[in-house]
C-alpha cells in the first residue's frame, strides 16, 4: 500500500510539472500579418487607427469590422516599405450607425491572408454611456457583452479544474 501511495504522488508531481510546462501562448508563424487598433474602445462615428505590420509592401488590405451582423467594410490600404518588412498604418472612421458593441478589426488580402484584432464600438459620443455595451440578438432580445475577465477569476478557474484533475486522477489510482 505504501509503495502505490508513493506512485500516486510521483505520478501526480509529474503531471502537474507537465501542465505546467504547456506553452501559454502560441506563436505565431513568421509572415503572418500583424495588424493592431488605437484605440481599442471607440464610438461609432469617431476614427481609429489600424497598423499592420509582417507585410509584404505592396500587398492591399480591405479592412472592415466583423462582428454578429455581419461585415462592415472600412476601406483598404496598401503596405509601404522596402525589402521583404512591410506596414500601413491608416485612419478609417467607424460609420455612425454602427450598432454599439464587440467586433473584429480585419484586415484580408485576395490571397487570404488575414489578421484580426478585436475592438469594442460605444453609441455615438452624444449617446455614449458607461453601461457595457448590448446587441440585439437575431431573437430580438437584448445581450450585454463582457468581453474580459479579471486575471484572478481566470487563475481561480484554472487552478480549481487543475486541482479537480488532480484529485479524479489520485481518486483513479488510489482504487487499485
Amino acid at each position: 500500500m505504501r509503495g502505490n501511495v508513493k506512485k500516486t504522488y510521483i505520478l501526480i508531481a509529474v503531471t502537474l510539472l507537465a501542465i505546467l510546462l504547456i506553452p501559454t501562448r502560441i506563436a505565431q508563424a513568421h509572415g503572418q500579418p500583424v495588424i493592431t487598433v488605437q484605440p481599442s474602445v471607440a464610438s461609432a462615428g469617431s476614427q481609429i487607427m489600424v497598423k499592420g505590420s509582417e507585410m509584404e509592401p505592396g500587398e492591399i488590405f480591405a479592412i472592415s469590422l466583423e462582428g454578429i451582423g455581419g461585415s462592415i467594410p472600412l476601406g483598404e490600404t496598401t503596405a509601404i516599405g522596402e525589402g521583404e518588412e512591410g506596414g500601413f498604418e491608416t485612419e478609417f472612421t467607424i460609420p455612425e450607425d454602427t450598432p454599439p458593441g464587440s467586433y473584429s478589426v480585419r484586415a484580408a488580402t485576395e490571397e487570404g491572408e488575414v489578421a484580426e484584432i478585436d475592438l469594442t464600438v460605444t453609441a455615438p459620443t452624444s449617446q455614449a454611456s458607461s453601461d457595457p455595451a448590448t446587441i440585439q440578438e437575431p431573437s430580438g432580445e437584448l445581450h450585454q457583452i463582457y468581453r474580459s475577465k479579471p486575471f484572478g477569476q481566470v487563475i481561480g478557474a484554472g487552478t480549481i479544474a487543475l486541482v479537480s484533475g488532480l484529485v479524479g486522477l489520485w481518486l483513479v489510482l488510489s482504487r487499485k
